[in-house]
């Protein structure tokens, strides 16, 4: 004969553990931030003003949450990247990245190449989507 007032007993136990609240730390800091635009400084550049006309770039984020504006991680969920986009018609290679640091890029007029170049940064949103954020800056080699 079984004795009733075991299945009641954890029966019982169950809800009350269902009840005791838990303690959770959320050990993502990214968890529920959401990036909403990237500037990218300075916004116009010539590289004949500059240094061995190397120009570093940097990219920061406006986020949901703080902190906010911040640099845009290059790694997962938001896998930002800094890039140099060259013109396309007639295809030529103006200005290329030399270095690459955690939101920023150094970039470097190519000898004899003369002409305006985008840097764009880029970044995944971490909203849940694959929405695309990018922020643009102007380098003008001579």
């Amino acid at each position: 004969m079984t004795h009733p007032s075991k299945p009641i007993a954890a029966i019982a136990a169950i809800a009350l553990a269902a009840l005791t609240p838990v303690s959770c730390s959320n050990s993502d800091p990214n968890a529920g931030r959401v990036l909403l635009s990237i500037a990218v400084t300075p916004s116009t550049a010539d590289a004949a003003l500059f240094p061995n006309g190397l120009v570093t770039f940097t990219a920061a984020g406006t986020f949901s949450v703080s902190p906010s504006p911040a640099p845009i991680p290059a790694t997962a969920p938001y896998s930002g990247e800094i890039f140099v986009s060259n013109p396309t018609n007639p295809p030529a290679t103006i200005a290329t990245i030399v270095s690459t640091g955690n939101s920023t890029a150094t970039v470097e007029c190519q000898q004899g190449a003369a002409g305006t170049v985008q840097i764009v940064a880029s970044a995944n949103a971490n909203n849940g989507t694959a929405i695309v954020i990018t922020g643009n800056a102007t380098l003008t080699c001579p």
